[in-house]
């Protein structure tokens, strides 16, 4: 049985950060389908494994990639962030595209969520081997649940008539936070939610983060009364349920997972218009989408008014999230990379 050593850093991350988004995610699923197929995946492990797979290139895995005794043990990087991933200072970014650099250039593969994150790897560098593979998601697991729509509601004293528009993410500038409140303060008869929290309640990390962010991230007693923030919760398909729009206007992603789970749960989707969200989205097919706080405004208006809209919307939007980001297919895929590696 080849072992895969997967590097996520969990000690340093959790230091760092309350949110695990895709280590949370993606990881256990796609973990629990390689052990199937006859992988055995470790965590952070220091010895006795086949191949590296980094997925958080953090001190733990520039250090095992400088062990003299691994250098015939194949290195995959997983490209899931750019500079423009973290809200720092132009200074902060070139160090960071320099440290992104440096990981990915001791690897034999580098894995990239997107296309777009494919080509911003390809331009750092030119003739390595990259290839892109979407992030899957347990797309049952997110399906629409009734059930769960109720007992959501019930939890967070959401009333069954109310129309609830609904982000998930840290909050965060990237993330679109600010875009977030500014609408909500124009509909104070609608209920926004937003699901996730602070990336961070260390307040040594928070004085780091302070310091080099270009702009102050906003907090939770920031936002109007008529936004509910439920903070970090493992019952995100419950919050989608409970949902009836899904407007995400990040400002940044090399795939945005968030997103990929509304659209499994058939949500209708107003997002802002990145070209990583058009690799899998049609707006006006599957979505709608905008560039600007007004433009973002008149969908979720529309979709309000238009519940004929919304259902088509989300069940194509279902029909997307199925095409393009199944874990089973993820999965399959990645096995045979490995197998491939290990073989040569």
């Amino acid at each position: 049985m080849s072992v895969i050593n997967y590097i996520t850093d969990e000690n340093t991350v959790s230091r760092l950060t309350n949110n695990k988004a895709w280590l949370g995610t993606y990881i256990p699923e796609v973990t629990k389908r390689l052990e199937k197929k006859g992988f055995d995946i470790v965590f952070d492990s220091e010895e006795h494994f086949d191949l590296i797979h980094i997925h958080m290139p953090l001190y733990r895995a520039y250090r095992l990639i400088n062990d003299s005794n691994l250098h015939n043990v194949p290195i995959i990087y997983h490209g899931n962030a750019t500079e423009d991933t973290f809200s720092v200072g132009r200074g902060t970014k070139h160090l960071l595209r320099k440290w992104f650099k440096k990981m990915a250039g001791y690897s034999d593969l580098i894995i990239c969520p997107s296309k777009s994150a494919e080509e911003y790897y390809r331009e750092l560098l030119p003739g390595h081997a990259i290839m892109q593979l979407n992030y899957g998601i347990n797309l049952d697991k997110y399906e629409y649940s009734d059930e769960a729509r109720a007992a959501f509601r019930k939890q967070y004293g959401i009333g069954d008539d109310e129309v609830v528009v609904t982000c998930v993410g840290g909050l965060s500038v990237r993330k679109g936070i600010k875009e977030f409140i500014n609408i909500s303060r124009h509909h104070p008869d609608l209920r926004f939610m937003w699901v996730g929290g602070e990336y961070t309640q260390h307040p040594g990390v928070d004085l780091f983060y302070s310091m080099f962010a270009r702009e102050g991230d906003v907090r939770a007693e920031d936002v109007p009364d008529n936004i509910l923030l439920t903070g970090y919760t493992p019952d995100v398909p419950g919050a989608l349920s409970a949902s009836d729009i899904f407007f995400f206007p990040s400002k940044q992603e090399t795939q945005g997972l968030a997103l990929v789970e509304a659209a499994a749960c058939g949500i209708p989707i107003v997002t802002r218009d990145l070209p990583v969200f058009r690799e899998w989205l049609s707006p006006g097919m599957d979505c709608l989408m905008g560039s600007t706080e007004q433009e973002f405004e008149e969908g979720i208006e529309q979709l309000i008014s238009d519940t004929d809209l919304r259902k088509r919307l989300g069940n194509e939007g279902r029909k997307s999230a199925e095409a393009h980001h199944d874990i089973e297919k993820t999965s399959s895929r990645l096995g045979e990379i490995y197998e491939e590696l290990l073989s040569s």
